[in-house]
């Protein structure tokens, strides 16, 4: 139970929010358990003549016997004892709801900010649907996890056990046979529990499955329809959703096993009671005792569900903290420094990187930049170019060897003030569904509209938002879906320019554009690489040959280095390269 355990712990800030509710639940029961005296007092008034009195209940409290009153406050005691239940159940109800709201509430905003301030490592284990699937189906079982179950498990042993004088009460020494099966009902329940627990995890795990399936086909709806595998995936999406419906209809047939259950032990022990009670009892004691039974069993149904939701929440709730408990591999040193401007040079010293193992795609790499230079990295598909810009930022870490910024190794760096130093300008193009504003200011929220328009201007993307339905406040869809490929890149080209990093990394900028959209861009970027450092990765060497140097880089190794007309002599990989684009 530590699982649920730490899930409950969300709800100690609001803590005197749950004491209020407790107290009224509290008073609830003590109403609730009223209502089988309000059955006793009903019946002594059929046998009674304008007064009713309390004169047969030889285990009541002694002040209580003898009391009298007329018999029509009886409908009076009726209403009064039902309405004041009902004031304190909607109130206990609703503060405790609003407690669990506020728990969920927070366990969704540090899930989604563990999962945001996690390393890129950690995303490139996982598939972004599983990962939303932690985020709304699964805090979404543990909100009645918090939220229902907290109610009762509050509220329903309050009711059990101020009924329970009223069992005895009214039954006297036959109330005995009615609890003694209450344990009993345990036995099952803890049964019922570790099954159901093992079920709804595995149940949302092929939940996160569908959304996994869902992602994929939405946002590669275009291939799907060029290769006609509609159907195809069709099946494979309700091979899916048939796994997550037999699962679900275990777990309903688990969950709806535990209230007959508890029914039949309840029959047994009032039935026992009952027929002591006919030999025993008179019928003004008779029903009140059998309204108490009643009063008593309905709790030990509900606890019954307790466990159920119990169950599935922790299931949900292991899953929610494999996320929160994970440890990001990127993290600052104790007094990280500063990133101070000038930067001076970048060095590559020695550097080795794996993603997993020994299985190098970077071995023992040295290479060096300096202020203001333009480095372009080429070479085959797979021999490391992006892995070996991304160790700049730190999106990875060296596994041998170090990266260093004028002198120092990034990794005692800030990495914030690191980050802000360098702009990248990726491959595929990573808008968000906002105006075109709020996109190239993504990096610099504060910034002006002139600010905005001046990097837009500088990136050759002005003339076009300008021609957009909104201009500046355009919604440009998801992924900015409503632009085309060379919109979109200059976008994010601004995006870099309104940043104004000295640093700037361009991976394959244009490797996706048609020649006039290449075009285009290619001025953003010679826009953008103005004195700045800037080191290049490019398939398409048309965009390389003026750079200050070309390195080539084969399985993880510097090959070949110098500008465009001394590699073309030197021949070799370079060459071979050029000749091949270049048709010649």
């Amino acid at each position: 139970m530590g699982t649920y355990r730490r899930l409950v712990a969300y709800v100690y800030p609001y803590r005197w929010l749950f004491v209020i509710a407790t107290v009224c639940m509290f008073f609830f029961s003590v109403m609730n358990a009223l209502a089988s005296a309000v059955l006793y007092v009903a019946v002594k008034g059929f046998y009674s003549e304008g007064y009713v009195t309390v004169d047969n209940i030889p285990y009541a409290p002694s002040f209580i016997q003898s009391i009298q009153f007329p018999v029509a406050a009886v409908p009076l005691m009726v209403v009064g004892v039902f309405l004041v239940r009902g004031i304190f159940d909607y109130t206990s109800n609703y503060l405790m709801a609003d407690v669990g709201i506020r728990a969920i509430r927070q366990v969704r905003e540090e899930l989604y900010q563990k999962m945001v301030n996690l390393s890129v490592d950690f995303y490139s284990k996982g598939r972004t649907g599983e990962l939303m699937s932690r985020v709304t189906n699964d805090v979404g079982f543990i909100q009645g996890g918090i939220t229902d179950v907290l109610v009762d498990l509050v509220k329903q042993p309050l009711v059990i056990l101020i009924n329970v004088p009223m069992v005895f009460i009214w039954g006297g020494k036959m109330a005995f046979w009615a609890v003694l099966v209450f344990p009993l009902v345990l036995i099952p329940i803890a049964i019922i529990g570790n099954r159901l627990r093992r079920l709804t995890r595995r149940m949302q795990e092929r939940t996160a499955d569908i959304l996994s399936v869902m992602q994929e086909i939405f946002t590669g709806i275009r291939v799907v329809k060029a290769f006609n595998m509609e159907e195809v995936e069709i099946d494979r999406f309700n091979r899916i959703n048939k796994s997550v419906f037999d699962f679900f209809r275990k777990t309903v047939r688990v969950t709806a096993f535990q209230r007959p259950i508890i029914e039949v032990f309840g029959a047994v022990g009032a039935g026992l009671a009952i027929w002591f009670g006919y030999q025993h009892l008179p019928p003004d004691r008779f029903v009140a005792f059998i309204g108490s039974l009643f009063i008593f069993y309905e709790p030990l149904k509900k606890l019954g569900k307790v466990n159920s939701t119990i169950q599935q929440s922790v299931a949900a709730g292991k899953r929610i903290f494999e996320v929160m408990d994970e440890v990001p591999t990127i993290q600052n040193k104790p007094n990280a420094l500063k990133l101070e401007l000038p930067i001076k040079q970048i060095d590559f010293e020695k550097v080795s990187f794996a993603y997993e193992g020994n299985q190098y795609v970077i071995r023992d790499l040295n290479l060096s930049l300096r202020e203001g230079e333009v480095v372009a990295v080429v070479g085959p598909s797979g021999a490391g170019k992006t892995s070996l810009v991304n160790l700049l930022p730190r999106f990875y870490d060296v596994v041998k060897g170090a990266v260093k910024i004028n002198g120092k190794d990034i990794r005692d760096l800030d990495i914030k003030s690191l980050r802000e130093k360098i702009g990248i300008v990726n491959q595929e193009t990573v808008l968000f569904n906002a105006t075109v504003m709020e996109n190239i200011a993504y990096g610099r929220p504060s910034a002006s509209l002139d600010e905005v328009r001046q990097a837009a201007a500088a990136a050759y993307a002005d003339g076009f938002i300008k021609q957009l339905p909104n201009g500046y406040g355009t919604m440009i869809g998801e992924k900015g879906a409503n632009l085309s490929g060379g919109q979109r890149q200059r976008l994010s080209i601004a995006r870099a320019l309104l940043k104004n990093p000295p640093i700037l990394i361009l991976d394959e900028a244009t490797s996706q554009l048609d020649t006039e959209s290449e075009r285009e861009v290619q001025k953003a970027i010679e826009s953008l690489m103005r004195g700045r450092t800037v080191l290049v990765i490019a398939h398409r060497l048309s965009t390389v040959q003026n750079a200050d140097r070309i390195v080539v880089i084969e399985d993880g190794v510097i090959t070949q280095v110098g500008n465009n007309d001394a590699l073309l002599k030197e021949g070799g990989t370079y060459k071979r390269l050029y000749d091949l684009q270049f048709n010649l």
